[in-house]
């Protein structure tokens, strides 16, 4: 699922994935290419994409609305490069965040 599902957006070619916060407050990130993801994580990303270009929340339905309670939650900020060179950066709670990313 290489090519997007908005034809006016350019494929993604590049994700980097940093998770924040927690209890000790340590930044952690990985950095893949589309193409190495597996399908599963590929269509999460686009879905997480679609959401942000839409401005919906990027959670399953009946998820809770807003961020989950808790002290030491994580975040996540996805910075998506696509072919054209562009980058897309998209915030997300604990709770949106999709468990196969």
């Amino acid at each position: 699922m290489t090519e997007p599902a908005d034809p006016a957006r350019p494929a993604v070619r590049r994700v980097r994935i940093e998770r924040r916060g927690g209890l000790a407050g340590l930044a952690v990130s990985a950095e893949h290419d589309f193409a190495a993801l597996n399908a599963a994580q590929q269509q999460a990303l686009e879905r997480v994409i679609e959401a942000a270009a839409s401005d919906r929340p990027a959670r399953s339905r009946g998820a809770p609305p807003g961020p989950a309670p808790g002290a030491d939650r994580f975040s996540y900020r996805l910075r998506v490069e696509d072919a054209a060179g562009g980058e897309q950066v998209i915030d997300l709670p604990e709770d949106a965040m999709p468990s196969v990313l």
